[in-house]
């Protein structure tokens, strides 16, 4: 018995309570029940999630995005008084398509997510009608592409050397992105330490926590996206507003293409008082960062990198004025970047409008008569074929202002740049401007200072009467002060005589330095110092353009403080305007104002008035400007200290200079109207010709207007510059400024 077959299983259990075999289909039973209710628990959940809630697992694939974008605003324009605009905003539109409507062929998981976005939600397991769609999209795109290069006058083969030149591109990108992206994978697989230097417990206590609380990487399985295949890309530039209107009234047509608003200033004039407008330029990236921190709640211009911003003159000096404020719109994307919906937030502000004193006829006539002087655009000015006597200008200016209320009637330099070509950017334009010796980009009327020559004597004239000299008593000129070969007249220079018993009224008009030379040495350089800065020499006019220069009145107490030795003959040469003196064109056009009006000392400006745009006057063209009201008042103010009287007798020298047979300006005579005026021959130095000069007002007996012309290294002021003056004078008449008669 003890040698019979048994098995441990087989053995009476060592409790009478378990037994194996015992009630195997109870066991059974059991286990199914268990598991059906198990299994009946996720399917309960299953249709749960399918009937009830799957809007909580489908959110994400239908959620918008909001962004937005900037509206352009136009810049305000510059326009002269008599209505020409110089500058103005013009708008221009570009087209743009996203760039999953360029790709061919096309992204195969966009191409999956826009057809099922078009089936209802019963088709979008369909195969047929998912073949269907697809053709349909890839049929409408071809056919965008065909309707989209005809509106737009491309050929279809440039539509699509546009089109793979914008993919390319973006091509390039996404692989130089996967380089990288690579590159750093393999840079973040070094371990920091090495693991045979750490416990195992360590090691496989990281290995179980990184296991449970890092996601796994799904670099493989995501494919890369960047944001230029999310983004909406350029096909066509400055497309007709009817363009626009065809692609934005059929949508359907025109799937994800996009109008682009932006503006490009322009310059009609050109070249027309180029240095007065000045130009506009993008700002840059540190401008922006510096403007922050200059506004910490906000720039109130709204700047950002690529806006433009003025640089110089009317568009630096009133960018506050001139600048608009863009608008914002906000744009609703699905996932895949598609905008499905905009909303306009701010509207767009328009800048204002300048409108500047200058004639706009009268302006081109001064810059005309300059340009026919000057030595041409590069040809250096002794190839000009002049004599020594009468060489060309390397350049020029030439300022006509009101001697009551000083606004500038015209302003012209010479050369200059030509605004509209540099505004749009030609590389050509800019390369040559920019190599010109005759520098065309220099604004000769706030920062030209030179010597003004004799101009000045009429200043050392009013210092002379000032200081008790009798300016009736005579002087006899020699032709020299003391000795013959220095401090002498050039009517010695040059014929060896003098101009004998002379006046103050006398000196002027005929230019006799003797004269000047005495009157110096008995008042002494500071009476000349005084009443130069009481007129307004040696220090900025105020005006409303930017960087201006001004200029140098040198005196015995500047000399001190400097550490310089001041001679006796640098107060005569101070006297006749030499000497380390120098002043702008504009300075001496106010002086003339200042003695033309009696003695009140004007404040130049060229802006008349900053005005909101009209709504229904056009961005281009000829403009009304009866609707603008002045918002500025005229600046003068007296100079103090005259005597009266004092002023007449200078006027009245300044008469002789072109009435009288010896005067100098007897020249630029005319007979319809009366002419007070100065000449000058100013010394460069360093072997230059001179500078020419011719400073006066018209008309002699009721001045409106004080002028200046100025030559620089133009030779004699009279033979040079005086001619300049009397055309440009006849031109006042012409256009009305001035009446004639005498």
């Amino acid at each position: 018995m003890r040698n019979r077959p048994e098995t441990p299983l087989a053995m009476p259990p060592a409790s009478p309570r378990w037994n194996v075999d015992h009630a195997p289909q109870f066991r059974l039973r059991t286990l199914l029940v268990l598991l059906g209710l198990v299994l009946s628990v996720v399917a309960g959940r299953l249709v749960h999630l399918q009937t009830r809630i799957p809007e909580q697992f489908t959110e994400v694939w239908d959620r918008t995005y909001e962004s937005f974008e900037p509206i352009p605003s136009r810049d305000g324009r510059i326009l002269t008084a008599d209505g020409q605009i110089l500058a103005f905003d013009e708008p221009r539109f570009d087209v743009s398509v996203h760039y999953r409507w360029l790709e061919d062929p096309p992204d195969e998981r966009w191409l999956k997510q826009t057809v099922r976005s078009r089936l209802p939600r019963h088709q979008r397991r369909d195969p047929e009608h998912i073949r269907q769609m697809t053709e349909t999209v890839l049929a409408q795109r071809q056919q965008m592409w065909s309707e989209l290069a005809y509106v737009t006058g491309l050929s279809d083969d440039e539509f699509d050397r546009r089109r793979r030149l914008i993919q390319r591109r973006v091509e390039r990108i996404l692989e130089h992105v996967r380089q990288r992206r690579a590159a750093t994978a393999e840079s973040e697989s070094v371990e920091t330490e090495p693991e045979s230097q750490r416990p195992w417990w360590e090691a496989g206590w990281d290995s179980v926590v990184e296991e449970l609380t890092t996601p796994p990487r799904r670099d493989l399985e995501s494919p890369l996206i960047i944001r230029e295949q999310l983004d909406y890309h350029r096909i066509a530039e400055h497309v007709p507003v009817e363009v626009v209107s065809v692609i934005e009234s059929h949508p359907s047509r025109f799937p994800e293409v996009r109008i682009e608003r932006a503006t490009e200033r322009l310059y009609p004039g050109n070249d027309l008082a180029a240095h007065l407008i000045g130009r506009r330029q993008p700002v840059t990236a540190e401008e922006i960062e510096a403007r922050r921190e200059r506004f910490p709640e906000g720039d109130p211009l709204d700047y950002e990198v690529g806006d433009r911003i003025g640089r110089s003159g009317i568009e630096r000096a009133y960018d506050r004025h001139l600048r608009g404020l863009r608008g914002m719109r906000r744009l609703t994307r699905n996932r895949q970047g598609e905008t499905i919906d905009t909303e306009t937030v701010r509207e767009p502000t328009d800048g204002q409008d300048v409108i500047l004193t200058i004639d706009s006829g009268l302006q081109q006539q001064a810059e005309q008569i300059l340009d026919r002087v000057i030595v041409p655009a590069g040809q250096a000015p002794e190839a000009s074929g002049a004599d020594a006597e009468a060489p060309p200008p390397v350049g020029g200016c030439i300022v006509a202002l009101d001697v009551s209320t000083g606004e500038i009637l015209a302003a012209a330099t010479a050369p200059r740049h030509d605004a509209g070509a540099l505004g749009r950017g030609d590389l050509e334009s800019w390369t040559a401007a920019l190599n010109d010796p005759r520098r065309p980009f220099f604004p000769r009327l706030t920062q030209m200072a030179v010597a003004p020559g004799s101009v000045f004597k009429t200043l050392t004239a009013i210092a002379m009467i000032e200081s008790g000299i009798d300016p009736e008593a005579p002087l006899h000129c020699r032709g020299y002060l003391d000795q013959p070969d220095r401090n002498r007249c050039l009517i010695y220079r040059r014929y060896g005589v003098g101009h004998g018993d002379v006046t103050l009224s006398d000196a002027l008009c005929q230019s006799c330095n003797v004269y000047f030379f005495d009157s110096a040495r008995r008042m002494g350089p500071e009476a000349i110092a005084m009443w130069s800065r009481r007129f307004g020499l040696g220090e900025a006019t105020q005006h409303d353009l930017p960087n201006e220069s001004g200029g140098n009145v040198p005196s015995p107490d500047e000399a001190a403080r400097s550490g310089k030795t001041w001679y006796p003959g640098s107060t005569l040469q101070l006297a006749i305007g030499q000497a380390t003196l120098t002043t702008t064109p504009l300075q001496v056009a106010r002086m003339m104002a200042a003695i033309a009006n009696d003695g009140y000392l004007v404040t130049p400006r060229f802006v008349r008035d900053v005005s909101a745009t009209p709504a229904d006057q056009p961005a281009g063209g000829d403009v009304q400007l009866a609707s603008y009201e002045s918002t500025r008042t005229t600046l003068r103010e007296r100079i103090p200290g005259l005597s009266p009287g004092t002023l007449a007798r200078v006027r009245e020298g300044m008469r002789m200079v072109v009435e009288h047979h010896r005067g100098t300006g007897r020249n630029i005579a005319l007979d319809d109207v009366a002419i007070a005026g100065k000449t000058g021959t100013a010394e460069a130095g360093g072997g230059l010709p001179d500078h020419a000069w011719f400073a006066g007002y018209v008309p002699a007996d009721r001045p409106r207007v004080a002028f200046v012309v100025v030559l620089e290294h133009g030779g004699s002021g009279s033979r040079a510059a005086g001619p300049l003056a009397r055309e440009l004078v006849q031109a006042l008449l012409d256009r009305g400024f001035i009446q004639g008669g005498r």
